[in-house]
């Protein structure tokens, strides 16, 4: 975790938690948003990470950035990783943002190429 202190890490594992949590009870994004006081698309991107590390944001970023680094490895071309990356996110269940042009989806990687 670059850039913030373990205890900030842990603060923010447990709300993402409880977010996840709410989530998968059936409240919406923007529910969560206006209660946490973030945008909707923040809450979508900590759902997304949850759902990848079962619950565990943390982890799951972990768990995209293994499989960005795995991929990146496989393929020569950008676009044919980005490509492997969303068929994996579909297979996992999880939607990819139609507008993220600019990083890579899920990974928390600025320049990803």
């Amino acid at each position: 975790m670059k850039g913030i202190s373990q205890l900030k890490a842990k603060e923010n594992a447990i709300k993402y938690k409880m977010m996840y949590e709410r989530w998968k009870m059936g409240s919406t994004l923007q529910e969560i948003g206006q209660n946490y006081a973030i945008s909707k698309q923040r809450v979508w991107q900590i759902i997304t990470r949850c759902k990848l590390g079962d619950g565990d944001y943390y982890v799951g970023v972990d768990v995209a950035r293994n499989k960005w680094s795995e991929l990146k490895k496989e393929y020569t071309l950008s676009k044919d990783v980005k490509s492997a990356f969303n068929e994996w996110l579909n297979e996992k269940n999880i939607k990819i943002a139609a507008d993220n042009k600019q990083t890579a989806p899920h990974t928390g990687f600025d320049n990803w190429w």
